[in-house]
């Protein structure tokens, strides 16, 4: 009887041990099922800047780029054949960052600007090279996608580059194509692109630069990425936006009639490319904050635009807004400050309307008046000037990110206080 009274507690205890054995395992288990699925986080701590993109790739591309016509083709006739390779960040919104690496061939003649019959000297030369490229995938699906991207390299030629320059330029890109998916993991891309190739000292004899354009065809190989998560419902004052957009748009304005017209300093079209980060607020407001690009003065400008929509329905809105951009003109890359820029303030206000072409895309156009201020800085400032024209953009809307953000939040709470409740 003894030795039952003894066994009963070791084997009660044995029999205790076991289900918390069990209970212990199947809790470990219940963890490792749950940390499966934040398990591929752990893998992006090795991409601190480029650990939300949700593709890389590696990508190679041949070009070739001829003089322009009005760029006295006669004293620099030099083609141009170019060989890439690079390595691509693809982030989920439609911006991509590459870092290139170029071998570079130049074919013809120069002649040198003196006037009169000269004769014409060998420019060839061969150049390795690399640089950072930005990428604007203003419209993507998942077998085509449609970019605008500027690309700056620098560059060392085996010799001075065209003849009588130097052994150290710049060569800079911009330009458009399309990507086509031809399969789980390759692209086809092809891009026309507007060329310079400079030292970026001077504009003058002794510095000849090279002017082009041409067109790239490239084969792209991607790798799936899982982006990391992100767990911010954003920064003051956008933190409670209902929408999220990039819009790409072209714009043109032309003078007022009363403007004399025919005055050689103001009859130009202020024509103009503009990129925008917009914010949508559930009161109907929307904040924008973007950039412009025009070729006419070599200018480029960046600022904010208010918004009203004013008339919102699912599938089309009405809107009113007014913006300004601080613009800089004269420098030869653009957004790169120079010596003699000019600045002048780019007030305009519109109205237009939205239509939804997609779930995710909206196509705007709108009409309005623009006005360039007196200039102040540098003597290649523009003259004041006033006109109307019409825009018409591209708006790719990320409605969801927000609350997607906020369903993962409340979901990791709610297993957290699962977990933390006595007995679980």
């Amino acid at each position: 009887m003894k030795r039952v009274c003894y066994s009963l507690p070791f084997v009660a205890g044995w029999c205790i041990l076991g289900l918390c054995r069990g209970g212990l395992g199947q809790d470990a288990a219940d963890r490792s099922l749950h940390q499966k699925p934040s398990s591929p986080p752990e893998l992006h701590k090795h991409v601190p800047v480029f650990g939300h993109a949700d593709e890389f790739a590696l990508a190679t591309s041949f070009d070739y780029y001829e003089p322009e016509p009005g760029f006295n083709r006669q004293n620099r006739d030099i083609d141009l054949q170019v060989a890439s390779i690079a390595l691509a960040a693809h982030m989920l919104h439609g911006w991509e960052f590459q870092f290139d690496g170029v071998a570079l061939r130049a074919h013809g003649y120069r002649t040198p600007s003196t006037g009169g019959l000269t004769p014409e000297i060998p420019s060839n030369a061969a150049a390795l090279g690399g640089g950072p490229l930005a990428r604007w995938d203003f419209l993507q699906f998942s077998r085509l996608r449609s970019f605008v991207e500027a690309e700056g390299n620098f560059i060392l030629f085996d010799r001075p580059w065209p003849t009588l320059g130097t052994v150290n330029d710049f060569f800079l890109r911009a330009g458009g194509g399309i990507g086509v998916k031809v399969s789980n993991s390759y692209w086809i891309e092809s891009v026309f692109h507007f060329a310079h190739i400079s030292n970026g000292e001077c504009l003058c004899v002794n510095n000849p630069t090279w002017n082009g354009r041409g067109l790239s065809l490239g084969l792209r190989r991607a790798f799936g990425h899982e982006a990391e998560a992100r767990n911010e419902r954003g920064s003051w004052p956008f933190r409670n936006a209902d929408e999220n957009a990039w819009m790409t748009g072209v714009e043109d304005y032309t003078p007022v009639p009363g403007l004399d017209r025919q005055n050689g300093k103001v009859e130009a079209d202020m024509r103009e490319l503009r990129i925008s980060r917009a914010w949508h607020f559930p009161n109907h407001l929307e904040f924008q904050l973007g950039g412009m690009v025009q070729s006419t003065n070599t200018t480029a400008g960046f600022g904010p635009v208010l918004r009203w929509n004013f008339l919102e329905r699912e599938h089309w809105r009405l809107f009113t807004d007014g913006g300004i951009d601080l613009l800089q003109t004269g420098s030869p890359a653009y957004i790169i400050p120079w010596k003699n820029a000019g600045y002048n303030f780019f007030p305009r206000g519109r109205t237009g309307a939205s239509f939804r072409l997609h779930e995710s895309y909206w196509l705007e156009a709108s009409f309005g008046w623009a006005h360039v201020t007196s200039g102040f800085g540098g003597s290649n400032q523009l003259p004041p000037w006033s006109g109307q024209g019409i825009s018409v953009a591209l708006r790719h809307t990320f409605p969801a990110e927000l609350r997607s953000a906020t369903r993962n939040l409340s979901a990791v709470g709610d297993i957290l206080r699962r977990h933390s409740q006595p007995g679980q």
